[in-house]
């Protein structure tokens, strides 16, 4: 990391902190998406309409969630399996084997429910599921793109003992370093 002038710039993102901390405020969303989503994103920023984009916005939600118990219930009444279609076909090139492993589902399960657009995953299911797409969405936000986000996870990390951050998603404890590892990123925070 290089501080040249005002601006700090991140080893490895191509971009200054400032430049990363004013595409946090505005990153990835549309205005229609912002108009639809204020609420949460004046609560919490806006990783969390980036998730929920990943996993098919509109096209899957009953209703437009307004906070963080809305989307507590949306995740326990049963997010809809075509939500799993959605997120493999925004983080594509990612196999589904890696997929498969991040939720904890099997490949064949994995497959069965991107095929079955009714049904619905179990509450353990859609909370990995949810809490992906959501390590995703902050990637995203953090290292400026999807491509860069989907890149970083599948990589060794310096900051996790060199190794992928998507193989610590398996377990909460590696989900947490993974969280904490974008933060430290996200202020410029190696050590």
């Amino acid at each position: 990391m290089a501080t040249h002038g005002t601006h700090t710039h991140r080893a490895g993102t191509g971009t200054t902190a400032s430049a990363a901390s004013a595409g946090a405020r505005q990153p990835h969303i549309s205005a229609e998406s912002r108009k639809r989503y204020r609420a949460l994103i004046d609560a919490n920023g806006t990783h969390l309409v980036i998730a929920l984009e990943l996993l098919g916005g509109q096209e899957v939600l009953s209703r437009t969630p307004e906070n963080l118990l809305d989307l507590h219930h949306w995740v326990s009444d049963g997010i809809p399996s075509v939500s799993i279609l959605h997120l493999a076909h925004a983080i594509e090139p990612l196999p589904s084997s890696a997929l498969s492993e991040a939720l904890g589902i099997s490949v064949r399960t994995l497959h069965r429910k991107k095929g079955a657009p009714s049904d619905t995953l179990s509450v353990a299911q859609g909370g990995r599921t949810f809490k992906f797409a959501e390590i995703v969405a902050k990637a995203t936000v953090v290292l400026g793109s999807r491509e860069a986000a989907v890149r970083w996870l599948t990589s060794p990390a310096m900051g996790l003992d060199q190794q992928k951050p998507i193989d610590l998603l398996v377990t909460p404890v590696g989900t947490q370093l993974v969280e904490e590892l974008l933060d430290r990123i996200e202020y410029g925070v190696y050590a």
